[in-house]
């Protein structure tokens, strides 16, 4: 292979396919970047066996010039180390002898031992037919990833739950995840009807990745799913997800079906409010009281002290209610929410707080289970 291009070309395509390369792979090859010089441009690939990513750089790309076609695998950690240290402007990239890959640019030149490329793993094709694929504004999908990933379960004692559950109606897309002790779900109607689909399970972690390569939140995402594979498009850049196997397990009964109270706040204020009095808490157990027109937030530690924030609530109907619940958790979840008001919802001592976007309570849903306390 022989090709010039310019270092900021490749700088931007190495800081998508990076993020599926892992410097401690077990295996070597995975370590690395698959690059590849074609007659159409430049091909950059990583692949860790859950997460694959492939950008192109096209040959009409400022500067580009393709004199010989070829491919290598170059460790990850020192190509792009090497790459972002080198001066601004065109470069060259060579395959003078097997698994060598020579970069010149202005005074520097480098020689980087490389791995045979026709060991990489190829990404799976899907036979997904072209009408069938699932179409979604970037920013929107971004928003779906941070709203509902993040009641995932860190354990891998249920590897399904480490997952976000996605399925397709015919009208509407539901996303839902939960550890156990909080669970998040989004709808999202869709713009077609469509096929109803076999739910699928999608790691959170690779998620999180994908959430961080979508830049462009104005442009638009082909999500395409078979087998046990799942496909997201846009641009230059294709990633691939592997899918986790297993049922995920029902959770529409754990939404409570009646509630005693409700109350309606403004969310920053809440947020704000909540993060205050976690920071005294060693053990994340926040107290929430809701009285009259306010809702009270307390926290208390022996050894750190006591404290104590109010929020106004803005409508309210039923009971007064006192709840413990996980600090850590139910600022995460509150951080998510969009919208400028919040809505609570009470069903007992036992049964899980809701919350939901007061101004569109279809469009999403979060649980967070209370903590049982001696008082």
């Amino acid at each position: 292979m022989l090709a010039e291009i310019t270092k900021e070309s490749l700088l931007n395509a190495l800081q998508y396919v990076s993020r599926a390369a892992s410097a401690n792979h077990p295996i070597p090859l995975l370590s690395g970047i698959h690059l590849q010089v074609a007659a159409d441009g430049f091909i950059l690939r990583s692949n860790n066996t859950s997460l694959s990513v492939e950008y192109r750089i096209p040959l009409h790309s400022t500067g580009m010039n393709v004199r010989r076609t070829g491919s290598i695998v170059v460790p990850a950690r020192y190509f792009n180390e090497m790459i972002r240290k080198l001066q601004p402007g065109m470069m060259t990239l060579e395959t003078a002898e097997p698994f060598i890959l020579s970069i010149r640019s202005g005074a520097s030149q480098c020689r980087l031992c490389g791995m045979d490329a026709a060991d990489f793993p190829s990404m799976n094709r899907l036979d997904e037919a072209a009408d069938d694929k699932l179409r979604m504004n970037n920013g929107v999908l971004k928003s779906i990833i941070k709203q509902v990933a993040v009641a995932a379960s860190a354990s891998e004692s249920r590897p399904v739950l480490t997952g976000v559950w996605f399925a397709q109606g015919e009208a509407s897309l539901q996303f839902v995840a939960t550890d156990g002790i909080r669970l998040a779900s989004r709808t999202l109607p869709s713009a077609r009807r469509a096929v109803p689909r076999s739910p699928v399970t999608v790691p959170s972690r690779n998620l999180y990745e994908i959430s961080k390569m979508l830049n462009d939140e104005e442009g638009t995402v082909e999500i395409e799913v078979n087998g046990r594979q799942m496909r997201i498009s846009t641009g230059e850049l294709r990633i691939q997800s592997a899918l986790l196997e297993g049922a995920y397990p029902s959770v529409h009964h754990l939404i409570p079906r009646s509630y005693l109270s409700e109350v309606t706040v403004e969310t920053a204020r809440l947020v704000q409010a909540a993060e205050r009095v976690a920071v005294f808490t060693s053990e994340s157990i926040v107290r929430l009281e809701a009285i009259g027109e306010r809702l009270v937030f307390t926290s208390r530690t022996a050894e750190i002290g006591e404290v104590q924030d109010e929020v106004p609530v803005r409508e309210s109907n039923g009971e007064p209610f006192t709840l413990s619940l996980n600090g850590k958790y139910l600022v995460e979840i509150l951080r998510c929410l969009e919208g400028e008001r919040v809505t609570l919802r009470y069903s007992g001592q036992r049964s899980p707080l809701v919350i939901l976007p007061a101004a569109d309570p279809s469009s999403a849903l979060y649980l967070i289970t209370p903590v049982r306390t001696a008082n």
